[in-house]
């Protein structure tokens, strides 16, 4: 203490004070380059401390200051002469600084919106500085700024200014009141000495400090012999008997854990079929990241074999010891037989009641870690409750809610809780008694992925059932209250007959004070209605309390309870009241969902018949191989469209798809009207045959001419949806003669036809001409015996493959001209037909 007095009073002597140059407290500098040999005139501006800065002050204290600043009339002469205030005059100045109001944020005021644009209080311990010089309010060459406090900005008229201090620097330490009006700085100094805030462990034994008083500086005090003997032997006695009892409890704990009969050789377990939703426990103990989960199950009810993956993530259904159970794989890579998961081993084994999901034993072989439980096989209660052919009363509700509470009673009363209690680990066994699983064995069941997280943890689709002190984080543990605010949710899942998750909401976004809304109860003495409704859900708030302490115990709960269900029946008894009731309405659900499956065969047998032909889709779907068939005589007809290519180019292919299946739906609802058959269509190409696959004579040629003569009607008035000033056009062909038509292709099959004629029709269609239709010999022929139908002779043409062949327009239903070329002489000349 001594060496650091001298050292503060040879700073204070070696420092000079930057207020001596000129006999004042205060001194002014200008802006630019301020040093203790550039002091400018004050120019009558003056500064002094009303509350001045104390002599002496702790380390880290806090302290007030107020200084004052006045500046009269001459100092505006001075400051405007000087250029110090931007000014005409001083009249201008002095309003300036009396009544422009400056900015609220001092970061935004400087000279020009403002008069003391700049004020605050700023320190510079003197043991900082390493050679006489300045501390001023600036960063000297020698020196350094420790603290600064918040900078204000003000009017003159303001006078008095008051900065909030702490200094922290032990030694003498230069206060500094600094403000900038215009273009001068004008500072106010005073010195603090700054003690230590702790006298005792400075290194220093002071003679007012003694071993007693102060044994960190002076050292402890020696302790007689008697003293040491006393406090000794007693210590010792006491380290000794703490060390055997230690011992012992060691000795008892692995005695405790050594018994090992509960783990069982997953070899031993034989799988049958997947346990499934709704018949089984094992949806008590599903895994509660998805509901695809549970959806899997039941798609693979009844398979032998289980798939690896899915093993890990299901219960499944087994048969151990003569007996069935629920086996629910636990996801680890590592598995340890700790002493704290022995110790939940014993202690679920301990438990025993009726209302508890029985634990068997477990698997600790790795990959294959299991949780053998007892097996219920009616479900969830989840599952119960959304089975809507399951007419529950209020008898089985109430029943549920009971056996809930007694169950959770007992757990309670053996200091264990649940932390996971919902609606879908409560199960119903073969005789309707509900039954809470998933139970203790925390670090036991803890999978892979939760390994990293401390403390509870609520997966997303629990959220809603976790208390809100344990969302927030401001209980780390599982608590009674807990238990009790999840058991208020299981209230509302069984008297809606609903689940909470399911939904549009999301439950990781609710807030965690939400609460869903009361259940809307009905009162009366039927068995659907609730006998007291207002204590049902007077029971749930009182559950869902927000303070904890308010919420009721199970013990209460069963009480409130008795007194709603007083006339109890047993739950087999209701049962059989309901099968009763549920095998009359079983008969009428029957006849529905028949009625249902005949409406989708329809609505299946439409499209598959709208794809095939109906004696070939019939084939197909029995299994039997359909073979190709010959035709006589068909007629076939092909168009497509003019310019399509154009088209195509100047148009997007979202535009092409739009504009081709509007045109082509068209064509379909008027091919509906004749007997043909739509083979395909490619692209912009339309092909149709009659007689193919119900043969009908010679008509064939009539259905697909009168078929062609509306598609062709059709052009003249149809609209391009993208480019509707464009005229649509098509070119359409037809030949008559034989064909053969069959299946092709197992994958997306298609009807198909082959021949001659085919390829034909085809050349019809790409000599054509716009509007027109061309027709072969042979279905112009057919046309002259049918009767009905105008046709003007085109004349010779020239067709790739076959030759040269007089071909007809078709131009519409009327008389028929002789098609012989004795009376018609133009069909003698040959036609020109362009690329």
């Amino acid at each position: 203490m001594a060496l650091q007095t001298i050292l503060i009073v040879s700073l204070i002597l070696t420092a000079d004070c930057w207020h001596d140059l000129d006999n004042t407290e205060y001194d002014c500098w200008p802006i630019v380059q301020p040093n203790d040999f550039n002091m400018i005139d004050c120019g009558g501006l003056e500064m002094s401390w009303v509350k001045r800065p104390p002599e002496k002050v702790t380390s880290g204290e806090e302290f007030n200051v107020t200084y004052s600043v006045i500046a009269p009339d001459l100092f505006y002469e001075y400051a405007v002469h000087n250029k110090i205030l931007r000014f005409s005059n001083a009249s201008e100045a002095k309003r300036f600084c009396h009544e422009h109001e400056c900015p609220e944020n001092w970061n935004s005021a400087n000279e020009n919106n403002c008069c003391v644009y700049h004020a605050n209080i700023h320190s510079c311990p003197l043991a900082f500085m390493r050679q006489s010089g300045i501390c001023g309010p600036w960063i000297p060459d020698d020196g350094k700024i420790v603290t600064h406090t918040v900078s204000q900005a003000g009017k003159m008229t303001q006078l008095y200014w008051t900065s909030k201090v702490v200094l922290v620097h032990v030694g003498v330490t230069s206060m500094i009141a600094h403000i900038k009006v215009g273009q001068m700085h004008a500072a106010l100094e005073a010195k603090t000495l700054v003690v230590s805030a702790q006298v005792c462990g400075d290194g220093e034994c002071e003679s007012e400090e003694s071993c007693l008083t102060c044994p960190a500086d002076c050292g402890s005090c020696p302790m007689s012999l008697a003293i040491k003997i006393a406090i000794g032997l007693p210590v010792a006695l006491f380290c000794s008997g703490f060390i055997l009892t230690i011992v012992w409890l060691q000795y008892q704990k692995q005695k405790m854990f050594w018994d090992e009969s509960w783990i069982i050789n997953y070899k031993d377990i034989t799988f049958g079929q997947l346990c499934y939703m709704g018949f089984c426990s094992a949806t008590s103990l599903q895994q509660e990241t998805s509901y695809s989960d549970a959806s899997r199950m039941t798609d693979l009810t009844g398979n032998s074999v289980v798939d690896s993956a899915l093993k890990h993530s299901i219960i499944q259904a087994g048969i151990y010891d003569g007996r069935t159970v629920a086996v629910k794989h636990i996801q680890k890579k590592h598995f340890t037989l700790s002493k704290t998961i022995r110790k939940e081993v014993k202690e679920v084994r301990e438990l025993d009641h009726p209302n508890l999901c029985k634990f068997i034993g477990g698997s600790i072989e790795v990959p294959n870690i299991t949780i053998v439980t007892e097996y219920c096989p009616k479900g969830s209660l989840a599952e119960v409750l959304l089975n809507e052919d399951i007419p529950i009363n209020w008898g089985f509700r109430l029943s549920f809610a009971t056996d809930i509470a007694r169950g959770m009673a007992y757990l309670h009363q053996h200091k264990m809780f649940h932390g996971r209690l919902h609606s879908k680990n409560c199960v119903i066994d073969d005789r309707w008694v509900c039954k809470i699983s998933d139970y203790g064995l925390a670090a036991y069941r803890k999978k892979d992925f939760e390994m990293n997280s401390n403390g509870f943890h609520c997966e997303k689709l629990s959220r809603i059932y976790c208390a809100p002190e344990i969302l927030l984080g401001t209980s780390f543990n599982v608590t009674p209250a807990a238990d009790v605010y999840s058991y208020s949710m299981v209230l509302v899942d069984i008297a809606t007959r609903s689940d909470l998750n399911s939904g549009e909401m999301d439950p990781g976004k609710l807030d965690v004070m939400w609460r869903p809304p009361l259940p809307e109860l009905k009162a009366g003495k039927s068995d659907n209605e609730c006998p007291d409704q207002g204590d049902y859900c007077e029971l749930i708030k009182k559950c869902w309390s927000h303070n904890a302490a308010m919420r009721p115990t199970f013990e209460h709960v069963k009480k409130i309870l008795d007194k709603m269900n007083p006339h109890k029946v047993s739950p087999v008894d209701m049962m059989m009241n309901l099968m009763e009731k549920y095998s009359k309405h079983l008969e009428a659900i029957v006849a529905e969902r028949t009625q249902d499956l005949l409406q989708e065969k329809q609505r299946t047998d439409r499209l598959l018949y709208s794809m095939l032909p109906k004696p070939v889709a019939d084939d197909l779907r029995q299994g039997r191989t359909t073979e190709a068939q010959s035709y006589s005589s068909a007629t076939v007809y092909f168009s497509d469209i003019v310019g399509f290519t154009q088209l195509s180019g100047s148009s997007t292919p979202h535009q092409v798809v739009d504009f081709l299946n509007k045109l082509y739906t068209t064509f379909d609802d008027i091919i509906d009207n004749y007997d043909v058959y739509k083979v395909e269509t490619i692209g912009d190409a339309y092909m149709v045959v009659s007689g193919v696959p119900q043969e009908n004579g010679i008509n064939h040629g009539g259905e697909i001419a009168s078929m062609a003569l509306d598609l062709l009607n059709v052009c003249h008035t149809f609209k391009i949806p993208h480019k509707p000033s464009v005229q649509l056009r098509i070119r359409a062909g037809i030949h008559s003669g034989p064909v053969v038509a069959g299946v092709v292709g197992t994958k997306m099959p298609r009807y198909c036809l082959f021949g001659d004629t085919v390829n034909t029709a085809s050349r019809m269609e790409s000599t054509s001409e716009a509007l027109k239709i061309q027709c072969s010999f042979n279905a112009a022929d057919l046309l002259k015996k049918l009767g009905g139908y105008t046709l003007t002779c085109r004349g010779l043409l020239h067709v790739k493959g076959k030759g040269e062949m007089t071909t007809w327009w078709l131009e519409g239903k009327g008389s028929v001209e002789d098609l012989t070329a004795e009376n018609n002489q133009l069909c003698g000349a040959p036609v020109p037909v362009s690329t």
